[in-house]
């Protein structure tokens, strides 16, 4: 652990429990625990990053608030998720002595588009002609943005989850591929670990019964493998006439489109709602045999030894036979990618597999999956790989070209709407 960053900032104003608050959370818990660096963590009061970071005295809140300036004027190294600069909250104040480094999360964290309001964004995400758009209202904007990016990928201060993230930049902003690409995974961290004990006693219980969770929200790009998860699993119970439990955990606001309606004599729907982070823990270890996730959450169940099937995003329903998968036989660190043609395959049997795996096999699938995560996103490697940055690698806030640090004129229209009409940015 490193001993020469003494103060570490992070920041993420949101209130859901969702994939960036518990990791942040269990980053600043692990730095409490095991090294003498300062943590301070800008939240709203009731944020989901501060909710779940164990309370201690070298942890210093900073409470944020929608339309109120909230400055950070000291020397810190400040963790954000990855974002266009004028994309930044217009109430942050960045002191010219932070130490600043991105980190990309999702697909398109640096994408620009034209528009921020709900309805166009959906359509923006789906549909290029409005990122064709974009580029020709604001040439000049773009054109900074093609070589600032890559600059700052080059230097190690934007850094990336997974190959697909970065990839999908590239692909949208065309630019040429930099020498110096840093990945730094996911990780997890909580209140079990693996243990050989529990694994060999639900190896025994699969023979009976599947008890099979989904943690996540019920988000626009997650709800529809969710259904379609579903809807195959309750087939598939009562063909092979398998007793299955399905435990939901999570909220969001697409919960009304959550299909409950494919329960049988053989499968069974359990919505759990949602839990923090502390609970999610005791949940998985207590009442799960296996995991269909993404995210953060796929992972929080591979650290427990948790067989878990890697689920993939998609905004509109699946229609095709898609192909499920392990986390064990994913690529580039990828915990969950936008789906193509190649995660589907007519008639596969991908399925009838992984539950013949688990009632057979379950002590090996278990295995591969703890083994996975120890390797790739075990949270001492990640952690470490994150503080190195610090040394050189980060950049501050006089280093953001004007072009592309000021807010256009759709961005100030979206802000006016949220301070004056809707009278909250959430």
């Amino acid at each position: 652990m490193s001993t020469v960053i003494k103060n570490v900032t992070f920041f993420f104003p949101y209130k859901q429990i969702s994939g960036i608050p518990v990791l942040f959370s269990n980053i600043a818990n692990f730095l409490i625990k095991n090294s003498k660096i300062n943590v301070n963590i800008i939240d709203y009061k009731d944020g989901a990053l501060i909710r779940n970071c164990v309370p201690n005295e070298r942890i210093n809140f900073i409470e944020f608030k929608d339309f109120v300036p909230c400055k950070i004027n000291f020397n810190t190294c400040l963790i954000l998720q990855a974002g266009l600069p004028y994309k930044l909250r217009k109430e942050l104040n960045i002191g010219e002595q932070v130490k600043i480094i991105q980190w990309a999360a999702h697909e398109f964290n640096l994408i620009p588009f034209i528009s921020r309001f709900n309805f166009i964004r959906k359509i923006q995400e789906k549909n290029r002609i409005f990122y064709f758009l974009f580029c020709i209202l604001n040439f000049k904007k773009f054109k900074t943005l093609k070589q600032w990016i890559p600059e700052m990928i080059n230097r190690g201060s934007i850094v990336f989850m997974t190959q697909c993230i970065y990839e999908t930049t590239r692909e949208y902003l065309k630019f040429k591929e930099p020498h110096n690409i840093k990945y730094i995974p996911n990780t997890s961290d909580g209140l079990f670990e693996y243990n050989n004990e529990s694994v060999n006693r639900k190896a025994k219980e699969v023979k009976d019964k599947i008890e099979i969770g989904w943690i996540g929200r019920l988000a626009d790009f997650k709800i529809h493998i969710l259904n379609y998860s579903i809807s195959s699993l309750s087939k598939l119970a009562i063909k092979k006439k398998i007793k299955i439990n399905f435990h939901i955990i999570g909220e969001g606001e697409f919960h009304n489109l959550l299909s409950l309606n494919s329960e049988n004599e053989y499968f069974s729907i359990i919505k759990v709602g949602s839990l923090e982070k502390n609970q999610v823990d005791l949940y998985l270890e207590n009442n799960l045999h296996c995991l269909f996730s993404m995210g953060t959450s796929a992972i929080d169940g591979a650290r427990l030894g948790l067989p878990v099937v890697l689920l993939d995003q998609s905004y509109l329903p699946i229609l095709s036979d898609y192909k499920f998968k392990y986390l064990f036989n994913s690529t580039g660190f990828d915990l969950g990618h936008p789906v193509t043609s190649e995660d589907f395959e007519k008639g596969n049997n991908s399925l009838n597999q992984i539950i013949h795996d688990l009632v057979n096999d379950y002590y090996c699938i278990s295995s591969k999956c703890v083994n996975y995560f120890n390797k790739n996103h075990k949270i001492e490697i990640v952690v470490n790989n994150l503080l190195e940055l610090f040394q050189e690698n980060y950049y501050s806030i006089n280093e953001v070209p004007k072009e592309i640090n000021k807010q256009g004129f759709f961005r100030k229209l979206y802000f006016f709407y949220l301070e004056k009409v809707k009278k909250s940015y959430y």
